[in-house]
């Protein structure tokens, strides 16, 4: 059985991408056949697909079951878990049997009786878990960020798959490389939070999350394919062989 971080370069080798779309029902999208039809749409320029709590919401458990069993993945459940770890392993079941591949916890709740329950759960089934190090807002500078270091380390420690960690803060990223040259990285903040694309691949991520420049664009997979071909000197540069 392939792990999440096998089917995530898998899936980066066959669309030549390292765009994660991070996708939210915004306007028609609320629409889960409207949904559903984008998502088919842009499958072959997105290495994989973020949900969050609004698809969740708005379409249900059920129809959210229906729309990752019709739609090509791997796809990452994105609520950004942050419970004891008794919850957080509750949750995770409901979500991995959803269909998900892998799933976003903060990392600041620790690893005793925090992160080491979902984490062991993934490892039972074959999912993966991403840990948030640092966020992309600029409030996030007052708290969070301040710690990264000690976050990425107790993630490592507790076995995650990779780190979360903004394209807004490069120089967090460049550190995150240096200290852990061979963790997953993916990177929220470009487009819309102001990073150019390709900048957090150039400061060390792996893959970076787009979300409303897609989504919201006129025409999604154009703009897809036009955001991944910006991406490709970065992917050539860094990443010869992924």
């Amino acid at each position: 059985m392939k792990d999440f971080t096998s089917k995530l370069w898998e899936k980066a080798r066959k669309t030549a991408s390292r765009i994660i779309l991070a996708f939210d029902p915004i306007g028609e999208y609320r629409k889960l056949e409207k949904a559903t039809d984008l998502l088919h749409s842009l499958s072959d320029e997105v290495a994989g697909v973020k949900l969050g709590l609004p698809s969740l919401l708005i379409y249900g458990p059920k129809g959210l079951e229906k729309l990752l069993q019709e739609v090509e993945g791997p796809f990452i459940c994105d609520l950004k878990m942050a419970d004891i770890g008794y919850i957080n392993r509750m949750v995770a079941e409901e979500v991995f049997d959803l269909g998900f591949e892998a799933l976003i916890a903060h990392a600041f709740v620790g690893i005793k009786e925090g992160l080491e329950e979902v984490v062991g759960l993934a490892r039972e089934r074959g999912k993966g878990v991403l840990a948030v190090c640092a966020m992309s807002h600029r409030g996030a500078e007052e708290y969070l960020n301040k710690h990264y270091l000690e976050l990425m380390e107790a993630s490592r420690l507790a076995g995650v798959d990779g780190f979360i960690l903004p394209a807004t803060f490069p120089e967090l990223l460049g550190e995150a490389r240096k200290r852990y040259p061979g963790i997953l990285i993916l990177s929220p903040g470009v487009g819309a939070q102001g990073s150019p694309f390709g900048s957090a691949l150039k400061a060390g991520a792996d893959f970076e999350i787009v979300g409303r420049s897609i989504v919201l664009s006129s025409s999604p997979r154009e703009r897809a394919e036009e955001i991944r071909e910006e991406m490709k000197v970065w992917i050539k540069e860094r990443w010869p062989k992924p």
